[in-house]
């Protein structure tokens, strides 16, 4: 009797201990809320003393939304557009443009930096936009402008005075060549440069040469003023062919300023608009007047293709 009194004694010690070990008894647990009751506002998490609360930040904004980045405009009358496209022949860069086949109208977003050209399918051949500022680099486009200058990057500044133009089309037009027909189809500059798009025809007889068989180039001519004289800058094949006259003389091909040069610069903050009239026939004094749709593809010079460009810009 006396053990068990004993033991029952040590036990009950034993818990006081524990008890006061641990701080005390332990804390009764709060009956658990029905499911669906409102947390009241005193007992919402709130942040510490002096520490602001978080604030959601928008969503950032992409190329998409930058009006910038953004050709827009109307290509008239919308049945002749079998297909068009954007092309930024630099980087070999092809950006498909659906035409509103009631209306005519488009708008294409999101574009990385560089300079447009329109090409369109048409019901007789091709007409594509070219791009006539005379720049010292196809990639002056890409220079931010704070790193812009007179030499590279900077869009030349005054007018090709018709002097000017006499001055380059006597270069162009005196010097001997090895094609017997050649015509300037657009000159155009400022008070010290120049391009020319050029059309370069040889359909005499040739060395090498296979029945009744023309070549013909699509070139672009840039000219320098130094010292009161223009001089030969650099030269571009854009296309070449080497084929029957016969063929040849059915490609339907119009080249067209206003349709290209379509700059895509860091610092533009508007979009670009573009519209224009599709003839319903090329006009042959500004490329070929033929009705079908020429190979332009197989007539582009074999260059290597530049570093791909950052896909953020």
């Amino acid at each position: 009797m006396r053990l068990e009194l004993v033991g029952g004694l040590t036990a009950a010690v034993l818990l006081i201990v524990m008890a006061v070990a641990s701080g005390g008894a332990a804390p009764a647990v709060a009956p658990a809320k029905p499911s669906g009751a409102a947390v009241p506002a005193s007992a919402a998490p709130s942040a510490a003393p002096g520490v602001a609360e978080p604030v959601s930040s928008p969503p950032a904004k992409t190329k998409a939304d930058n009006p910038g980045r953004i050709i827009r405009g109307r290509l008239t009358p919308p049945e002749r557009v079998k297909e068009a496209f954007l092309w930024e022949r630099s980087m070999d860069l092809r950006v498909p443009v659906a035409v509103d086949p009631k209306t005519g109208e488009f708008e294409v977003r999101g574009l990385r930096l560089g300079t447009y050209n329109f090409i369109i399918r048409t019901p007789w051949g091709r007409l594509e936009g070219i791009d006539m500022a005379p720049k010292v680099s196809e990639y002056d486009i890409l220079i931010p402008p704070e790193y812009r200058t007179e030499d590279l990057g900077r869009a030349p500044e005054g007018t090709l005075s018709e002097d000017d133009k006499k001055s380059v089309r006597r270069i162009i037009h005196e010097v001997k060549r090895y094609e017997n027909k050649i015509r300037d189809l657009y000159l155009a500059g400022c008070s010290d440069r120049a391009v020319a798009l050029m059309e370069c025809l040889m359909d005499a007889p040739f060395h090498s040469e296979k029945g009744d068989e023309v070549t013909w180039r699509i070139e672009q001519w840039y000219y320098e003023k130094k010292y009161d004289a223009w001089t030969t800058f650099r030269t571009r094949v854009l296309y070449r062919f080497r084929q029957p006259k016969a063929v040849w003389q059915t490609w339907g091909w119009q080249f067209e300023p206003t349709l290209g040069g379509l700059d895509i610069a860091e610092d533009r903050k508007d979009p670009l608009t573009v519209e224009f009239a599709i003839p319903d026939r090329p006009v042959p004094e500004k490329g070929l007047a033929g009705n079908q749709y020429p190979p332009a593809e197989k007539g582009m010079p074999k260059e290597p293709r530049p570093p791909e460009a950052d896909e953020s810009r």
